[in-house]
Parts: structure tokens; sequence; C-alpha cells
């Protein structure tokens, strides 16, 4: 049995032994996510018992600028389509990026206070689960993706795609390396007819035998390069997430100069001890002028990049102008 008809039975089992539950599947819009999402609209067309799947995306209004674009139309293209319903959650007011940041002075995310995932992404999903009651929770995870991902998947020493419980879990690619994705969106269409190019060209796929361990290179993606000569390590995966990610110790996602110069300096300006109120002689929240810095920077981006900005443009505009003449 191949992968495609492989993961159509694990859904359609996992419809049988959940029948009556409705079906979660957390949507990026990238690659896994969308293969994801394509085998479970196949295994319903061919009777899986699901009468309800939620493809839900939450929106941190500060998504890679083509990513987010091409997620939002790939959701409206669910509309109509029987027992499939597109969400989109955004951040609680007061608890997005910028009013995090400016307005209760957080200083931007690091690796040692990721903030942000809480109040982007956990939380709003969250008050939707709760809202449902229980349901299945699909993931669109491999367990190749990394050694981390491989452990944390892990479940009694193996890699199940069903997991149960009170709120089971089905995980119906864990098993798929990348190639087998990439496979998969280049031989099918998506649920609508449309082909998959865009998250070929998105990803920036070629094939290229000397490119290993999946016969898969990257080359010149918008800022970065990657090539078995200019890299110590040969295959790099590129991953998505927000344009302005400073949890990240390495970019691995395809961005202009505009914005990864943006990015670099959000860090640089946070983690300067004069930009940040101190407590017990460490530092804590961002001052005033720490805060109109990163309002300078943010402001430059949305002049010169209003896609990358999920938000009301005319009233972050002025939210922004108003923190730097706060400051002056």
């Amino acid at each position: 049995m191949d992968r495609v008809a492989e993961s159509i039975e694990i859904i359609r089992e996992a419809s049988e032994r959940f029948s009556g539950m409705p079906f979660v599947l957390g949507f990026s819009g990238g690659k896994d996510s969308t293969t994801a999402l394509s085998l479970l609209i196949e295994a319903m067309r061919a009777g899986a018992r699901i009468s309800r799947l939620y493809a839900v995306y939450a929106d941190t209004l500060l998504e890679h600028p083509v990513l987010h674009k091409e997620t939002i139309e790939a959701l409206e293209s669910l509309k109509g389509l029987p027992g499939v319903e597109p969400v989109v959650l955004k951040p609680a007011k007061g608890e997005d990026y910028v009013s995090m940041v400016l307005d209760r002075g957080y200083p931007v995310p690091s690796w040692y206070f990721r903030w942000c995932v809480d109040r982007l992404k956990i939380r709003p999903v969250k008050r939707f689960m709760g809202s449902i009651g229980k349901s299945v929770r699909v993931l669109g995870v491999r367990a190749d993706e990394s050694v981390e991902r491989k452990r944390t998947t892990m479940v009694k020493g193996s890699h199940p795609a069903i997991v149960g419980g009170e709120n089971p879990t089905l995980r119906p690619i864990i098993q798929w390396t990348e190639r087998d994705v990439v496979e998969y969106i280049k031989t099918h269409v998506r649920w609508d007819g449309r082909p998959f190019d865009y998250l070929i060209s998105l990803y920036g796929y070629e094939l290229n035998d000397a490119c290993t361990p999946n016969a898969f290179c990257h080359q010149g993606i918008g800022s970065m390069k990657y090539s078995v000569l200019e890299s110590e390590t040969p295959y790099t995966s590129v991953r998505f997430g927000c344009w302005l990610c400073t949890v990240v110790r390495r970019n691995k996602m395809p961005v202009s100069e505009a914005l990864e110069s943006a990015r670099e300096r959000l860090r640089k300006i946070s983690d300067d001890p004069a930009n940040r109120a101190f407590a017990n002689g460490r530092p804590r929240k961002l001052n005033e002028k720490g805060k109109a810095e990163i309002a300078k920077v943010l402001l430059e981006v949305l002049e010169k990049e209003p896609e990358a900005f999920g938000y009301d443009r005319e009233m972050l505009e002025e939210k922004l102008k108003k923190t730097i003449e706060t400051a002056s």
C-alpha cells in the first residue's frame, strides 16, 4: 500500500473509532498541513465518517506575507465543501504582538521567553477548542522533520498515527518523509482542482540528486541560498512562521532583505540594556525609548511592505507614530 492509500485508510479508521466527534486540523497553509488537509478531504470523499472537519488557522497578524496570502485563499476555497469549515483565529484584544510590546512593554520574544507562542497561538486555539467540546485533533506533523520532532512525537517507543484518549489525536502523515510530501504536492491537485505549484514555488524545491538526504535542494529563495558548496549542511529545510520571529537562532524562512533586517534590528533593540527598565539589577520591560525604537522599525516595514501586517494598517500606523511621539 502506498503512502497516500495508507494515510487515507488511517483517516477512515479514525473516523470509525471516533464517529460523531468533529475533527480539528491545525492548518498553517504550509506543505505538511496542506497535505494533511488534502488527504482528509480525499478520505471524506471516499466515505470516511467525518461529520465536521474544521481547518483552523491561527493568524498571528505577522505571518510570512506570501504564505499568508496563499493560506487565506486556500481557506476561502474550502467554503462550500460538505462538512468542511475554515476557521481563522486571531489574538485576543490587547494580546497581539504590537500591543504586548508597545502597550505592556514586553521585550521581543526570545528562546528563553517565548511569550508569543502562548498569546498568539495557544490561547486562541484553546478558546476555540473549548467552544466545540470533545474533538479529534489532527496534526500535519512528520517524525522525520527533526531530531527534536522525532523525540516529541514518540508515544511509548513508536510514532503511531492514531493516539487515543479523551481528546484523541490523528497524525495522518507522521511516517511520511519530506520527499513523500513533495511527491504528493507535485503529483496531486488541491481539493478545488488548483495545482500545488504555489507551494513548490514557495519552498523553492528542485530535484537534484546531489542534495541529501531527500534529493531535494533549495536554490536561491529570497535572501537565502542553499547548496552543497555554500553550506556545511548540504540540505536545509525551509520553515515558515512570523516574519519577525526572534525566537529562532537561525532563520530558515525566505523573506526579503528588508524583513530580515528588521527582524535582527528588533532583536538588538530589545537586547540593549539602554532600552529596558531594571528591577533588582535585572532588565525587565522595555522603557519608553525601547518602545519607540521598536515602533520606528515596525513603521519602516509598514511603509515598505504593508502586506507583512495583518492589522488594520491605518490604526497600526497611528499607534506606531503615537508611540514614537510619546518618547520624543
